[in-house]
């Protein structure tokens, strides 16, 4: 039987940093948390459709939540499949349809979204499992697979992908693991987490040129070299990462320690630098990160912050909110988010909920909302996320 639902509104205090600047009281609060244990199966990312979330879950599932009332979101769809879903841990939309990621990568057609329908399955054991990272390119999809490759999928049909390339990044580049890719110009910026501290090496940001210069079209996968590096100890657990401009902004999650925000410049695709690094404010582990106008939003552990990237070599903290009553298992529990209209929707990976949290700071908003400063945050859907 499925389990029953739990959905409360909390309004919560906030930690010294969660308050706004200007003394107007907690920049964040809780709008309502929807727990259900069958539809959110350990959710992992988020990304907002319309007026719908789509929800994937390490557990083996994927749930459509409606959010046209931010009080009160509801689960509209879901299919739980342990076996056939297993590690599913992304979500991309294409128009009317999803693309899902799991041990293989799934399209569903959408058009419905109360009764979406499986279209197609690409399968590659050897290539395509694990995938934690999608971007759009054009035509193009590329994944991130934690198991040491990136993987490139033709989407000019998205209920039909097919694979169109791949790469063996543990033999070309040592990145042994990436969590997360975007695109920068002819490039795709790939981050290795290097085992979260679990071994004694740095973490990884590379950059592989998979396009032509001067066409700027697809090249062959045998073609793709990885033409910069960057390694540091601030990126050791490097999981998230986006692209702004010539910045990648990276979220790192590191074992027993705090993880930190890294900016990289890319300006020189041949010689990225690590420009900047903010210690995450929740040791539990940073896992979600989120660029909104000139606002960078985090989440990991019970916690939620956001950075001010208007000047990327310098980013500054805004705010940091500690949410125990939305996320009660504490570690490792928040884990992904997006922003759209003064709301951040966070998935809650050990409580099995969804989470959304009003923006109350007017300074944070005003500057999330900055048109023409950051990249919608709607997805990767777009060609430059």
């Amino acid at each position: 039987m499925r389990p029953a639902l739990r959905l409360a509104t909390l309004l919560l205090l906030a930690t010294t940093l969660g308050e706004d600047a200007r003394g107007a009281g907690p920049a964040f609060s809780v709008a309502a948390v929807l727990t259900d244990e069958e539809a959110l199966d350990r959710p992992h990312d988020v990304e907002l459709h319309g007026d719908l979330a789509f929800v994937p879950g390490k557990g083996g599932s994927i749930a459509a939540i409606d959010v046209s009332r931010r009080d009160r979101p509801e689960v509209v769809w879901h299919r739980r499949d342990p076996r056939a879903l297993f590690d599913a841990e992304t979500v991309l939309p294409l128009g009317d349809y999803l693309l899902l990621g799991t041990n293989d990568l799934i399209s569903l057609d959408v058009r419905n979204p109360r009764s979406p329908r499986f279209a197609a399955t690409v399968s590659d054991p050897a290539r395509i499992r694990r995938i934690n990272g999608l971007v759009r390119w054009g035509d193009r999809v590329f994944a991130a697979c934690k198991h040491g490759w990136v993987v490139a999928f033709d989407v000019s049909r998205p209920e039909l992908p097919s694979l169109a390339g791949s790469l063996n990044t543990r033999e070309n580049g040592g990145l042994v693991s990436p969590h997360d890719l975007d695109r920068f110009g002819d490039y795709l910026v790939v981050v290795d987490p290097a085992g979260f501290g679990r071994r004694d090496v740095p973490g990884q940001v590379g950059l592989y040129r998979v396009a032509d210069p001067s066409t700027h079209g697809p090249i062959p996968a045998d073609a793709w070299e990885l033409v910069g590096l960057v390694q540091s100890e601030e990126l050791v657990g490097a999981n998230r990462l986006q692209v702004r401009g010539s910045h990648a902004f990276v979220g790192a999650s590191r074992s027993g320690a705090p993880g930190h925000t890294v900016v990289v410049a890319l300006a020189d695709p041949a010689r990225p630098v690590q420009v900047a690094a903010i210690p995450f404010s929740d040791t539990r582990g940073l896992n979600g990160l989120a660029i909104a106008g000139d606002v960078l939003f985090l989440a990991g552990g019970r916690t939620v912050e956001a950075i001010d990237v208007s000047h990327p070599i310098k980013p500054a903290k805004l705010a940091s909110y500690e949410c125990p009553e939305a996320f009660r298992a504490g570690r490792d529990s928040a884990h992904d988010l997006v922003y759209r209209d003064g709301y951040l929707y966070v998935t809650g990976q050990n409580d099995q909920s969804f989470c959304v949290l009003r923006l109350e700071s007017p300074r944070v908003r005003e500057l999330a909302e900055r048109k023409g400063a950051g990249i919608p945050a709607v997805g990767r859907g777009g060609a430059s996320r």
